[in-house]
């Protein structure tokens, strides 16, 4: 029952702040990766990557500041994910001290499950005003190690074994100055030997799909190999029809020019 009651706030919440949204206009961005130059999209909030370097691509429909949660504790995690409202996150409470930003230390994602840090829209490790095909702004923040403030320990891509839990929000404030959150988005990171394309049941399942596109195939040849004789066989009738009609009308012409001939 609780449960649903939260999930009927943040529906309320998104229902605010879509009126917040026109004076904020409504702008969005959304999440992907890329790693060994191949683009690695979100799916159902969740990536596989490789023990290697990445890089988190952001892609805006205009520059906004984020705020973003980074750490092997899926609690904060599990709690977006569940709709909890932006204030009770406790990572993303306000601070009275300035936020440490995810460009602290170069190409280094700093792992902190008590706070979130902010990315600047002006932040970026590639050429500031990036666009994309499609003309959006681009930021990305090159990663080559992980480094857990908790522990104080610095994390190489081949030490990359507990999933990373990231939770990125898009807010503003309004003219109380309260924070109005109008986007979230949560990314698991897993950690995989291959990419699933790479595996051999991906390879399996490729090899079962394109067997079933041919067998198709061949039934649709089939098939239209039958309508074919089909309409082969009723041209034919139609033809053979046409040609006793032909031949009656003939003989039925002679039969009249014969009696007209008898007459005269």
């Amino acid at each position: 029952m609780q449960h649903n009651k939260k999930i009927i706030l943040l529906g309320l919440i998104l229902l605010i702040s879509g009126f917040f949204g026109k004076i904020f206009a409504q702008e969005s961005f959304y999440v992907y990766f890329m790693q060994n130059g191949k683009r690695i999209n979100v799916k159902e909030s969740k990536v596989e990557l490789k023990k290697q370097a990445f890089d988190i691509y952001i892609e805006y429909t205009a520059p906004m500041n984020l705020l973003v949660s980074a750490s092997l504790d899926s609690k904060t995690w599990h709690a977006a994910k569940k709709g909890k409202l932006l204030y009770n996150l406790p990572v993303f409470k306000e601070t009275k001290s300035e936020r440490p930003t995810i460009f602290d230390f170069d190409a280094t994602l700093l792992l902190n499950p008590k706070i979130a840090f902010s990315w600047k829209k002006n932040q970026t490790d590639s050429i500031i005003g990036l666009k994309s095909e499609k003309g959006r702004t681009i930021n990305i923040k090159k990663v080559k190690n992980l480094y857990s403030v908790a522990d104080s320990v610095n994390i190489s891509p081949r030490e990359f074994k507990k999933d990373l839990y990231l939770v990125f929000i898009y807010a503003e404030k309004d003219k109380t100055g309260e924070q109005i959150e109008i986007q979230r988005e949560l990314v698991k990171i897993s950690w995989v030997k291959k990419y699933k394309e790479e595996t051999k049941a991906y390879e399996h399942k490729k090899k079962v799909l394109a067997k079933d596109k041919v067998r198709a195939a061949k039934q649709q040849l089939k098939r239209k190999q039958k309508l074919a004789k089909k309409e082969e066989k009723r041209l034919k009738k139609l033809e053979k029809d046409k040609q006793k009609r032909l031949e009656k009308q003939k003989k039925k012409v002679s039969k009249n020019k014969e009696k007209t001939e008898k007459n005269d």
